[in-house]
């Protein structure tokens, strides 16, 4: 009995997902053309598989993240712009968040790789 109860304990262990609560900075880089880089830096929320918060280029400059989800280690969210929406596919470690980033606006759609670390504690 003991032995099933560590082996299920065990296989659980993965597939309790990680907390990604807290502030993240980083950089973007154009997939096109690698030498456009730039800052990002989120405010996350989650609760369950819930995700708020907010992106932009700094922790001054912010925009509302919608549809957010947290799936695992998969987050999933978008946050409009001016000029059109970018939806993020991420994945998270506990100290660090990376994936791809596509806007899309009327004359088409950019991507680009992300990759955030953790600032400070959640």
């Amino acid at each position: 009995m003991r032995t099933l109860f560590l082996a299920v304990a065990f296989v659980a262990l993965p597939l309790a997902a990680i907390d990604v609560s807290g502030k993240w900075s980083g950089r973007f880089v154009d997939v096109q053309d690698e030498a456009k880089s730039e800052s990002i830096f989120m405010i996350l929320k989650q609760e369950g598989s819930q995700l708020s918060g907010s992106g932009g280029p700094t922790e001054d400059q912010q925009r509302p993240i919608q549809n957010g989800k947290v799936e695992g280690d998969n987050l999933t969210f978008e946050i409009a712009t001016g000029k059109g929406t970018i939806s993020f596919d991420l994945k998270a470690t506990d100290d660090e968040i990376k994936g791809e980033m596509k806007r899309t606006r009327g004359d088409g759609t950019d991507t680009a790789r992300a990759s955030l670390k953790r600032v400070g504690q959640k």
